[in-house]
């Protein structure tokens, strides 16, 4: 016999000569229900037959068959199926219901029982849970809660005997700037040959995951893994050992294991799971009071942390007096350290404790360490407090307590959420969503949880998609993915479309090309998107620069060249020098560094003179009086005569007295000479 799953999978039986037949719409399945003929008052007890075809299922007299699914059963022949027992008499299948035990809630640490299904049955069972938060605070499966600082890689969960293949790694870093104080930025979970992990994005505000070392956007199942996300906290869930490890962008870890699978067999930091909380790497346990000791047992190399391979290990429980501590003191005890300065009060959110939004909470729960956790991380840096309250909230969801207290933070611990989606902090179940057309119902969550979700009323367009849509759900789809409603028309990629109203799908043509327009004369006619001609403007383009018409301009490495953008592209001018020479000192060039002239106005230049005065000689550098002076007219008499003179000299205007140095055959002798210092034009003398 076959009994459908879905609640809705059968119709209320009618009785026809003691035979029921029901039909499902949803499978075309059809389930017959045959009794044994009765009289009033007289109780029967049904048998009940079911068969996946139309066809009645055929009794033969050796035995029960189903001709729809090829299967047969002999008289007397018994089996189990759909949560019942079965048998075939006389041609007949007779169904049983499996009757489930009854069960008590058993007593797990830290109170983590939950009702989990075997087949048919519901049964208690047992969960460790170990939870790191803030700068950061532990909590141990068996519940003892400690503090450690370090910044290295270290194991949570091992196995110790390996059954499951499991670990689980949490990357600790310092999340505040110049103080000790570290966070999880992410964990590393490997199971089998597997490997996935979560890590809080560098913008601090989402978490990323990757399976196997590419990302994967939740949600998201391959290899025995299942990613799931409510828009804020990411979760890793393994079903097959039904264990679960989540985090979120402020810090806050979870593992959680299936106690019948783990218990007794787990070291690390979170502790043996069903036993000791402080345990070392042999395997020893150590008193409650040293799990910030034997934390230290569970560094592992991490290539990007070399500092870490000096980390500490074997860490004494009890360290003499004389050596100052390697962390803060263990939250477990009650000893407050003397000071002469007043306790730092911590961020005035934490004072949210104390806020009636906590009040039903603080009746089941002692929220105590987690206020002084948050006064203590808050001393640090300010907004540490908000990962405090949020792991408070979440104790308080698991005792069915819903504690909205982000709205009270000014701010502070708001979490931003995709357009169009709101934050809520309660949630049992994820969004629905759409899929072919079709409303798929949101998995239900494991408890409440917070995150980004779509108003109450609305669903996703697609199930990875944050826009929020009504219902029904729209069988089309336009060019981004949006819902289209049937008879919307839209275009698409050069075509108008059209979500038909007969077919429920999209149905395109190509659109038809517009006529050209008219360009001006710095314009041309090129082809656009879906056949069309636009006008546009020229443009030259030169070494990676675009130029409309009209356009001039010089490259710095060819001063000689200038450039133009013109209808016809790109035109090029080169520019001829006249020749000239002259010293590089007595060349003028013009604003591009084209060409250059050279210097003829008279003034004083250096010059190499051969000096000989008797038996002294030297070869020195002086100034001289150079360069052309314009002709001027004169008339002077010489001799009786009145002669034209035409004659302008570059002689010295101005000069100081300097000494020189001359080689002589006695040895070097002192000479005064004027060493000019001006110059101008002057007639030139004449000769009589």
């Amino acid at each position: 016999m076959y009994i459908p799953s879905s609640p809705t999978a059968f119709s209320t039986p009618t009785t026809t000569n003691h035979t029921t037949v029901s039909t499902t719409t949803a499978a075309t399945e059809v389930t017959i229900y045959t009794t044994e003929p009765t009289t009033p008052n007289t109780p029967s007890t049904p048998d009940w037959v079911t068969t996946t075809a139309t066809t009645i299922e055929t009794t033969t007299p050796g035995g029960c068959v189903d001709q729809f699914r090829n299967q047969s059963w002999l008289n007397g022949q018994e089996w189990k199926e759909e949560c019942s027992t079965k048998i075939c008499k006389n041609g007949k299948i007779e169904v049983t219901p499996i009757l489930c035990p009854q069960t008590t809630v058993p007593s797990c640490p830290r109170g983590q029982a939950v009702k989990v299904k075997h087949e048919c049955c519901e049964f208690w069972e047992c969960n460790c849970r170990c939870d790191v938060y803030g700068d950061p605070h532990y909590i141990s499966f068996q519940g003892v809660t400690y503090d450690f600082l370090d910044n290295c890689t270290y194991i949570l969960v091992e196995e110790r005997s390996p059954r499951h293949h499991l670990t689980v790694v949490v990357d600790n870093y310092f999340c505040i700037e110049g103080l000790m104080g570290s966070c999880a930025k992410g964990i590393i979970v490997t199971y089998g040959n597997t490997t996935a992990t979560l890590n809080i994005a560098p913008d601090e505000e989402r978490v990323e995951s990757t399976l196997n070392q590419v990302v994967v956007k939740p949600p998201y199942e391959d290899q025995g893994i299942r990613f799931q996300t409510t828009g804020y906290i990411v979760s890793i869930y393994i079903s097959e050992i039904r264990s679960q490890i989540s985090l979120s962008p402020l810090n806050t870890l979870t593992v959680t294991l299936a106690m019948e699978h783990f218990e007794n067999n787990t070291q690390g930091q979170c502790g043996v799971c069903g036993g000791g909380s402080c345990v070392r790497r042999g395997g020893q346990v150590e008193e409650d009071s040293c799990c910030e000791k034997t934390a230290y047992d569970w560094v592992i190399g991490d290539p990007l942390k070399p500092d870490c391979r000096s980390a500490p290990r074997d860490v004494p429980c009890h360290l003499p007096p004389t050596t100052p501590p390697t962390s803060r003191p263990n939250t477990t005890t009650t000893t407050i350290p003397t000071t002469t300065t007043p306790p730092c009060p911590g961020s005035p959110l934490c004072d949210l404790f104390q806020h009636p939004v906590f009040a039903e909470c603080r009746q089941r729960l002692n929220l105590s360490l987690s206020e002084r956790n948050c006064r203590y991380d808050s001393c640090q840096i300010g907004n540490m407090a908000c990962s405090s309250l949020e792991h408070a909230a979440d104790e308080c969801k698991k005792v069915d307590v819903c504690v909205d207290w982000r709205s009270l933070t000014n701010g502070t611990c708001n979490v931003n959420c995709s357009a169009g989606l709101i934050y809520s902090e309660c949630r049992s179940q994820l969004d629905s969503f759409c899929r072919g057309g079709e409303l798929v119902p949101g998995q239900v969550l494991e408890g409440m949880k917070s995150g980004c979700f779509c108003p109450v009323g609305l669903l996703r367009s697609e199930q990875h998609r944050s826009t929020c849509v009504s219902p029904p759900c729209s069988p089309c789809k336009g060019p981004l993915g949006e819902p289209k409603q049937v008879g919307e028309s839209w275009k698409s990629n050069c075509h108008m479309c059209t979500c038909n109203n007969q077919t429920k799908s999209e149905e395109c043509v190509p659109l038809p090309p517009p006529p050209a327009p008219l360009c001006s004369g710095s314009s041309q006619l090129l082809p656009g998107c879906c056949n069309e001609q636009v006008c546009v403007e020229k443009i030259c383009s030169h070494d990676g620069m675009e130029y409309r018409v009209g356009d001039t301009w010089t490259d710095p490495a060819q001063p000689c060249v200038s450039y133009s953008c013109t209808r016809n592209g790109v035109q090029t001018s080169t520019r001829v020098c006249p020749k000239q020479n002259c010293p590089q000192e007595r060349r003028v060039w013009d604003d591009r560094h084209c060409c250059y002239s050279c210097n003829q106005t008279c003034a004083p230049r250096l010059s190499f003179a051969n000096i000989t005065l008797n038996d002294c000689s030297a070869t020195l550098r002086l100034p001289i009086c150079e360069g052309q002076c314009d002709t001027e007219t004169s008339w002077v008499l010489v001799g009786g005569l009145i002669q034209v003179e035409q004659c302008q000299c570059c002689r010295e205007q101005n000069y100081e007295w300097k000494n020189v140095s001359l080689a002589c055959a006695e040895g070097p002798r002192q000479y005064r000479y004027q060493h000019i210092t001006s110059c101008h034009c002057k007639g030139c003398p004449v000769l009589r």
